[in-house]
């Protein structure tokens, strides 16, 4: 979330009086946050993100100088245009636009969030300025380098996002709502698959923003659409987001599945129970494998394994947590005991890099 107090640390921001006079009290009581850049937000994951062929995250605020807000909301975050240098910055190359913030300031906003994203060549889904464009992956361009062969090779990544909330926003055709009835998994199926028999991809992820705000456990139909997802659909990644906090994992079937990753920075109070300031970076690597597809020979791909790099957010900067740090053995016990309940016994952690490592 590059919203709000973020986007006002920014050298480029919206107009809002209040939110302003924060930040220069901030300023007084840190000094460092004087120096506030494009890169600031993301700390030292920066080196991490830097190694990514893809690196995709849920874009909590719209991207709008427009200043009429969605009526009766709560909060209602914007950050300039020009802030996009900050996805630019950490090498963003995708962002799912189906959340509860995307439409803060009205379809107006929505447009001028995603016409900023393409002239910037971001790509998006979940929403946008129709319902087919919403509703459509991102077709996503990897390159993949090969040690041992000295080659490269190229493959495509479809990456489709929903969200189960607002309900009031059903009635905007550009976003993409869905529930959890048999009609909206006919429909994500016919979605999915028709999209796939056309321009069948390497790998497909669905990005969904999914539950209440603080819940450890995901809910039955959601743990039920996720298998659907994978069972049915053929999606490879389910990448889970909404909870605020992080959640368990599963593999199944041989696929992954995120049902919460967490906060990785925003302006947000802390909740000291379910430590919102505490994430990871989630890193998926794959491997090439050779796959028949009707009776051609082809490289396709196949997920290797996770590795969850623990972080903690702090004066509106994302950082990796150091191995010593009890911040990170939290982090470790929470993700470790979340997933037991999903079936997921023996993750192992390696203490020399920090991070937790799921084979897949």
């Amino acid at each position: 979330m590059l919203g709000r107090l973020i986007d006002q640390l920014l050298p480029t921001h919206v107009d809002e009086p209040s939110e302003a006079r924060i930040i220069q009290n901030v300023r007084r009581l840190k000094p460092s946050l004087r120096d506030y850049s494009a890169e600031s937000p993301w700390g030292n994951t920066l080196s991490l993100l830097k190694l990514g062929s893809l690196n995709i995250v849920n874009l909590e605020t719209s991207v709008t100088t427009h200043p009429v807000p969605w009526p009766d909301k709560v909060f209602n975050y914007r950050m300039h245009p020009a802030n996009i240098s900050a996805l630019k910055a950490a090498g963003i190359t995708y962002v799912s636009l189906a959340n509860n913030h995307t439409l803060d300031f009205s379809v107006e906003g929505l447009v001028e969030t995603v016409d900023t994203l393409a002239s910037n060549n971001i790509q998006f889904a979940g929403a946008g300025r129709s319902a087919a464009e919403a509703q459509q992956p991102a077709v996503v361009p990897l390159i993949l380098w090969s040690r041992l062969e000295s080659r490269t090779s190229n493959h495509t990544v479809d990456i489709f996002s929903a969200s189960d909330h607002p309900r009031g926003w059903g009635s905007v055709p550009s976003f993409h709502l869905i529930d959890y009835t048999t009609q909206t998994k006919a429909r994500l199926k016919n979605l999915i698959t028709s999209h796939n028999a056309k321009s069948p991809s390497s790998l497909r992820i669905f990005s969904v923003h999914w539950g209440p705000n603080y819940a450890w456990q995901p809910s039955a139909e959601i743990r039920d659409m996720a298998h659907f997802l994978i069972d049915e659909c053929g999606i490879d990644i389910v990448h889970g987001h909404s909870s605020h906090h992080v959640q368990g994992i599963e593999r199944y079937g041989g696929k992954l599945i995120i049902y919460g990753c967490g906060d990785f920075v925003d302006d947000y109070a802390l909740m000291p129970e379910y430590r919102n300031d505490l994430s990871a970076v989630w890193r998926v690597y794959v491997e090439e494998v050779d796959s028949a597809e009707e009776g051609e020979e082809k490289k396709g791909l196949k997920l290797r394994r996770l590795e969850i790099w623990p972080t903690r957010i702090k004066d509106f900067q994302v950082n990796l947590l150091e191995t010593k740090d009890p911040d990170h053995e939290w982090v470790r016990k929470k993700i470790t005991s979340l997933s037991q309940g999903n079936g997921m016994k023996g993750l192992q952690f390696l203490e020399k890099d920090g991070q937790l490592v799921v084979e897949l």
